[in-house]
């Protein structure tokens, strides 16, 4: 097979996720990305308090705007293109990210067939596909990683003579999502240890390559902030200097050895614990750095799965030698469960778990569909719930949802959301003058049954009930989510 047909079949194997994967996984995913860049372009948008704070890099936003100006001048602006697109273009770079690996796995591995089992496992992963065509920045980071790898010179006897594209795309990666860094600076340490004249090397070639990026990025981030700063160190500043990461959840120091890393890796981890063990295995260069960012990471309060994407193929490198060093019939057995399990969890994830946010805004859609004047939604949910106006687009005129801004300095205080799952019949008649002018009221089941006399008094009543989860992943959560529809007629 020719290497053009192998991309068009991993883009077209992207492609297919970009259709399968229909659920709500994280709000950074709307609103670190698709949300600034329909601000940008479109003039609406709503800016979560990470950038007031410039804590966030304005590129990842910056290349999803360029793709909705062209859209925009050309009036082909639908609400599927605006919300599709975007995670078109992502499946399309971890497409090269997904070559990148066969090319990076052939090159490591003493043996075809091992590298061959390699790429199965990596493309067989539930969680890269879950998370692929996802408008994440951990996306960018992992497709990247994996491209500039292929630069690196992980043979001291074959140091490669050109080694700028790794850095270079290494440090852009670090830009677009800092922690990206502690992945970098074991592959970087180890590059200046095995080179016969290290403090050549950093004149010569790293500053020359990693300098640029960083100027560009202090450029963009003044200009967009209209202020002199760094999102790059603000973010590591406010991470894991300050420990600000609490604000968004705390964690055990363990939870991804108990959690994390077996959520992610499923069966794939038995292939690759084995082949660690392999004679044919590939250098352990690609396990001490997932290893440092791992330990790294359990320093930090808060945790999340989506931390550990960028790692999955550096792991997955190890899975080869185990299948390819077996007799057939288990290898066949093995192999033909761990991508059957692999294939059922990304089904389940990507078509049923947490696909309530975007049924409610689909049922929205529909329903402002048959209203001639603008209409508004309201929100009175866990913070972040529910897609902004880089889905809804035209559709929505406005709206308002529960404020979820830490008190930095200020203090400690109450967010909306803290306050309204605290006292919620409280919270409405605090807000019922913002509230009750909405055209539609979204909000889990269970809070609802709660409010349902307050929504009828101000004319409120259920138009849709929409299927969310099975397994609800907090308290605040439930299995439905309820559409209200402002009964206009009968406001006085």
């Amino acid at each position: 097979m020719k290497c053009y047909q192998l991309w068009l079949l991993l883009f077209a194997f992207r492609l297919l996720g970009v259709l399968l994967i229909q659920t709500w996984f994280v709000p950074d995913e709307v609103y670190q990305s698709t949300e600034v860049a329909h601000r940008a372009v479109f003039g609406t948008g709503h800016l979560t308090w990470e950038w007031t704070h410039a804590l966030r890099s304005p590129l990842h936003p910056a290349v999803i705007a360029a793709l909705y100006k062209p859209i925009q001048w050309l009036e082909l602006d639908s609400q599927v293109v605006i919300a599709k697109l975007p995670r078109i273009f992502h499946a399309f770079v971890f497409s090269f990210g997904d070559y990148a690996f066969y090319l990076l796995s052939r090159r490591l591995l003493l043996s075809v067939d091992a590298a061959f089992y390699s790429f199965v496992t990596y493309l067989s992963s539930w969680f890269i596909f879950y998370c692929a065509p996802r408008t994440l920045s951990n996306s960018l980071e992992t497709a990247l990683t994996i491209i500039a790898l292929l630069w690196y010179p992980f043979f001291s006897n074959r140091m490669r003579s050109k080694v700028w594209p790794y850095i270079t795309i290494g440090v852009l990666t670090i830009v677009i999502r800092p922690t990206a860094a502690l992945l970098w600076v074991v592959f970087g340490v180890a590059h200046l240890m095995r080179h016969p004249k290290p403090v050549n090397l950093i004149f010569s070639t790293v500053l020359p390559a990693a300098l640029p990026v960083l100027l560009m990025s202090v450029l963009v981030d003044s200009l967009c902030y209209a202020r002199v700063t760094s999102s790059l160190w603000n973010f590591l500043s406010f991470n894991v200097l300050e420990g600000g990461s609490a604000h968004f959840g705390v964690h055990p120091w363990y939870w991804y050895f108990t959690e994390g890393l077996p959520s992610v890796l499923t069966l794939q981890l038995v292939p690759i614990m084995f082949g660690l063990f392999s004679t044919w295995r590939p250098t352990l260069l690609p396990l001490a750095a997932s290893a440092f960012y791992v330990l790294f990471h359990t320093l930090l309060p808060h945790k999340e799965q989506r931390f550990l994407l960028p790692i999955i193929p550096l792991l997955c490198l190890y899975a080869g030698p185990f299948f390819s060093a077996r007799r057939s019939t288990l290898r066949r057995g093995f192999l033909f469960l761990m991508i059957g399990v692999n294939i059922i969890i990304a089904l389940y994830c990507g078509l049923r778990h947490q696909i309530g946010p975007y049924n409610a805004a689909d049922s929205v859609i529909a329903l402002a569909a048959k209203k001639s004047r603008n209409v508004s939604v309201a929100a009175l949910m866990p913070c972040y719930s529910i897609p902004g106006h880089s889905y809804f687009h035209n559709e929505v005129a406005n709206i308002r949802m529960l404020d979820c801004s830490p008190h930095l300095g200020n203090g400690v205080g109450n967010d909306e959301a803290e306050e309204f799952h605290r006292e919620p019949l409280m919270f409405v008649d605090k807000h019922w003058n913002e509230i009750r002018w909405n055209t539609y009221i979204l909000m889990y089941e269970k809070m609802y049954l709660e409010l349902a006399d307050w929504m009828t008094r101000f004319h409120y009543a259920v138009c849709d009930r929409v299927f969310h989860a099975d397994l609800p992943v907090s308290e605040r959560q439930d299995h439905y989510i309820v559409v209200l529809c402002k009964n206009w007629l009968s406001t006085s």
